[in-house]
């Protein structure tokens, strides 16, 4: 794996889990198949501007800086500032997630949400204001939900 794309996972996985240590994130990179040391990951947390913010169960956490977050981000998760409400149904419902965005967006981001989760995603059907998503099991559908919910709390802060 390149340098760069080793760059990209960790920023993936510090913003979407709470890693307290440097090793901890050493075995998260090992269990992906990526073998880097504890100084090789201290040095890319330098080069990445990772920081430590206060997590959510009290203690400090390895996060991404305002400009960190922007510069790794992909185009769907640039786009979530056009998302405006998320809801996932429950029950017999639950592979249903409606997402409510700003008027005319539905068709871009129909293209970026296929692009990144085709292979979890059963349908996926917009209108001018609103896309339908139908994901394939329920976790799919959670996976979503929650990925979605990180990367709108990212452009929020």
């Amino acid at each position: 794996m390149r340098k760069n794309e080793r760059l990209e996972l960790i920023v993936t996985i510090v913003s979407e889990q709470e890693i307290e240590t440097q090793q901890e994130l050493v075995d998260l990179l090992r269990a992906k198949g990526v073998l880097a040391t504890q100084a090789t990951v201290s040095r890319d947390i330098t080069t990445l501007g990772i920081i430590k913010v206060k997590g959510k169960k009290g203690g400090y956490v390895y996060g991404l800086s305002q400009e960190t977050a922007e510069r790794y981000m992909t185009p769907l998760q640039r786009a979530m500032d056009n998302i405006l409400e998320l809801s996932q149904g429950s029950g017999t419902l639950a592979t249903m997630v409606n997402i409510t965005v700003v008027p005319g967006s539905t068709t871009y981001l129909k293209r970026l949400i296929l692009d990144d989760y085709k292979d979890q995603i059963f349908s996926l059907i917009g209108d001018d204001d609103s896309l339908l998503l139908l994901a394939k099991t329920e976790q799919a559908a959670q996976t979503i939900v929650e990925s979605f919910q990180t990367w709108m709390k990212m452009l929020t802060k």
